[in-house]
């Protein structure tokens, strides 16, 4: 009897917690367009002055140099910017909790594979833009079921894609060609999620 109270108890829980999330969820995504276009513009054009670096023969130290100084420097930026929100919306979803967390979770992965795995020389460098790609089509898939988008959830699919077309054709054009999934994938899919955000604010007003 004992345990059917507390099979039950939980049950209810855990519905508590999905409806939480889904009646939230929808308030999350308008809030989190800007990370998509700063991202993907940022990262595009490294990965454009990389394929630039690489074919004059720049020595991969350097390029190592400018992903890293580039990165921190976007890291900053952002925690800048999310600290200055936060402070003005104090009130934060549940949904909003886990992106955030889901896509921190993803930012370390990219950076360990980015930097880690060179460092040590674990793998070939060209090998990086698949990778990247792999885990970006897992946060794209998750985040669309966390903020109930499906076309933001099939985006994956075009990451994933992506991933064994440039993990079968390796070499330093892989760059390129990821830079042009950078904008297809995540810069534009931002900019949409961006003017969802300004009519829901003219809606409200």
């Amino acid at each position: 009897m004992e345990n059917k109270q507390l099979n039950s108890t939980q049950a209810e829980l855990e519905l508590s917690v999905i409806k939480k999330i889904m009646e939230d969820s929808r308030n999350v995504v308008l809030n989190n367009g800007w990370h998509y276009i700063f991202w993907g513009i940022t990262v595009s054009m490294a990965l454009i002055a990389n394929y630039v670096m690489a074919l004059s023969k720049v020595s991969g130290n350097y390029q190592g140099m400018m992903w890293f100084i580039l990165m921190v420097l976007a890291t900053i930026i952002v925690v800048i910017v999310e600290r200055r929100s936060e402070k003005k919306n104090k009130v934060k979803t549940f949904a909003g909790k886990i992106l955030s967390a889901l896509w921190s979770a993803s930012g370390i992965a990219m950076f360990i594979f980015g930097f880690i795995g060179i460092i040590t020389k674990s793998y070939n460098p060209v090998f990086i833009s698949p990778i990247i790609s792999t885990v970006l089509g897992v946060s794209y898939f998750t985040s669309g079921v966390i903020q109930q988008i499906k076309w933001l959830q099939y985006l994956s699919i075009g990451w994933w894609i992506g991933a064994i077309v440039l993990f079968y054709l390796p070499g330093v054009h892989t760059l390129i060609v990821f830079a042009g999934m950078m904008i297809c994938f995540q810069t534009i899919p931002g900019i949409i999620l961006h003017r969802r955000f300004k009519k829901e604010l003219n809606r409200i007003s």
